[in-house]
């Protein structure tokens, strides 16, 4: 039995990024099961809030429950793992032997949680994912699938929707019932960044805040500090610009911004407002 005859598929993920891979699950399967983590209190004001996909099942009517270590579903058969904000405990591993995670990198390279914006960082235009078994260890499981694509346009939120994307055109043809690889190579690892590693600073190199500015267009934005105000930077040109900020070596032409305590708008615009 392949995983298209399978009768009940369970898919597990909290955040945005999850989305396009349960949309490609959907667009497949008429049921599809759906374990997210329960609401919690986010922002200033601490309200208690339901995650993106919660979110996204309730306007799909699509069933969705809590996730919990001590359930067992016993109808599970297979499940797919994509941008999980829960750990498995070894004990729910042990009832549910055939869950996979979708990781994106080509591992054993940049486990952890932010291989997108490492690589992006790095300086490099060559993505990948991989889909491998999920085992008590992080990241370490042996591989089903993986895919290389160099993507150009490198700014996190595209390179985010061209794998999902590359994923969605493979699926078809991947057999979950195949046999698992281990994993070969150099172990690298990604860590998790913090609002600190956002900022740019007339320190940094005019490569580097470029990367920041593409690395972190999902996490952050990348932002400076300007006339004692925060400046969020959502894009930058390489044409002039009439805001520009001074780097170690380089100047930095900002394209689209978000200003303090004002709406995401054009550099340009901004610009011509102070005057």
């Amino acid at each position: 039995m392949d995983f298209q005859e399978m009768t009940c598929k369970y898919f597990f993920g909290s955040d945005n990024r999850s989305i396009p891979y349960l949309d490609t699950l959907i667009e497949k399967y008429d049921s599809i099961k759906v374990v997210t983590t329960e609401p919690r209190n986010t922002g200033r004001g601490r309200q208690i809030l339901s995650n993106p996909v919660e979110d996204y099942c309730s306007s799909n009517n699509v069933e969705c429950t809590y996730f919990s270590n001590s359930k067992y579903y016993d109808d599970m058969d297979f499940g797919i793992c994509v941008s999980f904000g829960s750990i498995f405990s070894n004990d729910f591993l042990n009832r549910h032997p055939s869950i996979f995670n979708i990781h994106l990198s080509i591992l054993p390279d940049l486990l952890g949680p932010s291989p997108v914006e490492t690589t992006i960082l790095n300086g490099d235009t060559l993505f990948g994912y991989t889909i491998f078994k999920i085992i008590n260890e992080v990241d370490k499981g042996p591989i089903l699938f993986q895919n290389k694509i160099d993507i150009v346009n490198n700014y996190s939120s595209n390179v985010y929707k061209e794998l999902a994307e590359d994923f969605k055109i493979n699926f078809e043809n991947i057999d979950f019932n195949s046999s698992l690889k281990e994993q070969v190579g150099e172990v690298t690892k990604s860590f998790k960044f913090t609002k600190n590693d956002y900022l740019i600073t007339n320190e940094d190199s005019l490569i580097m805040a470029k990367n920041k500015i593409k690395a972190f267009d999902v996490l952050g934005p990348a932002f400076i500090k300007y006339e004692s105000k925060i400046i969020k930077i959502h894009k930058y040109t390489e044409s002039n610009s009439n805001f520009t900020y001074k780097l170690k070596d380089g100047i930095l032409n900002l394209d689209e911004i978000t200003p303090e305590g004002k709406k995401r708008m054009k550099a340009n615009d901004y610009m011509r407002g102070l005057q």
